[in-house]
């Protein structure tokens, strides 16, 4: 089963991209699948699964929020052919072909072969990220929870800055983000609060685990990306038969959240409106005194302002 995938921004221009990976993210930074460069877009924004014909999508913790028909979203949400996805300045629309069912096997969309590694990276072995890889490079690489992280983990229960990756110019540094014992740094298990990385290192940040690869060395992510994508469908399949995935036509769901956020813009736009009444009232008073101290506007007010209060 494969998702094309048609984006439209603000001046009308269309893209399309196919995808057949069960995984599908989207957002600013481009170590996403689908990247949307414009400023109002997350590096990290939202992503999209896909089983059994079945497409659910989940905002990233983006700044922006992420938006189906018009409805802003909270959680993982079913959604379908048909359904148009609002992310900053892009329209986003989604077309299925149903040549395969039950979904692409990802093992047979990947190579399985060695990479030899073109700048520093951080390999994910376990996890629904299992295999992904994540550069590190630069002044600093920050490993969090915060949509604007380099290595993205998304779960309320990682800080946003778990931890960093500082390079001085000679060597890249591990540090962490966060000084409390619920959050240890570990590293080939031991418990640190700073070490200068080596090839083959294997970084534990909560329950992730990474193995440090320096530039030029070989890796292989084949298996890990296999054993995350059966973990991946595992979990999905299990929550979509549980329920614990709302649907889009699922009105009730859909109207709580609706309702929470119409009711804050109608909280703001009254505010606002009152504000702007305010503005045109003084500005009117006060045109009327200048005009009556002028003799061009033959009024006594005292008891004009008087007769308004």
């Amino acid at each position: 089963m494969g998702l094309k995938i048609i984006v439209e921004n603000d001046r009308s221009e269309l893209s399309v991209h196919e995808f057949n990976a069960g995984l599908i993210t989207a957002g600013r930074a481009p170590d996403n699948d689908l990247v949307l460069p414009e400023r109002n877009v997350s590096r990290h924004h939202f992503q999209l699964e896909l089983l059994d014909k079945r497409i659910v999508i989940e905002d990233r913790g983006s700044y922006n929020a992420s938006f189906v028909n018009g409805k802003e979203i909270a959680g993982k949400v079913e959604i379908a052919v048909g359904d148009i996805i609002a992310v900053g300045d892009y329209s986003i629309y989604l077309d299925q072909d149903d040549e395969e069912e039950g979904g692409a096997s990802l093992s047979r969309e990947i190579d399985a072969s060695p990479k030899i590694a073109e700048t520093d990276l951080l390999m994910a072995k376990n996890g629904v990220i299992g295999g992904r890889v994540f550069a590190v490079k630069g002044a600093e690489t920050v490993i969090g929870s915060h949509a604007g992280a380099d290595v993205y983990l998304c779960r309320p229960d990682i800080p946003d800055v778990y931890a960093k990756i500082i390079f001085d110019g000679n060597i890249f540094l591990l540090i962490r983000g966060v000084r409390d014992k619920d959050h240890p740094l570990i590293v080939n298990g031991m418990k640190i609060e700073s070490i200068d990385l080596r090839h083959g290192d294997e970084v534990q940040v909560a329950d992730f685990l990474f193995d440090y690869i320096e530039k030029g060395q070989e890796y292989n992510p084949y298996q890990y990306l296999i054993a995350a994508d059966e973990e991946r469908r595992r979990r999905l399949r299990e929550d979509l038969d549980e329920k614990k995935i709302r649907s889009l036509r699922d009105e009730d769901e859909v109207t709580e959240v609706t309702k929470r956020a119409e009711k804050t813009r109608q909280v703001v736009r009254s505010r606002r409106s009152l504000l702007i009444l305010l503005l045109l009232s003084a500005a009117i008073l006060l045109g009327v005194t200048i005009l009556a101290k002028s003799g061009y506007l033959p009024i006594d007010l005292p008891a004009f302002f008087q007769s308004l209060f």
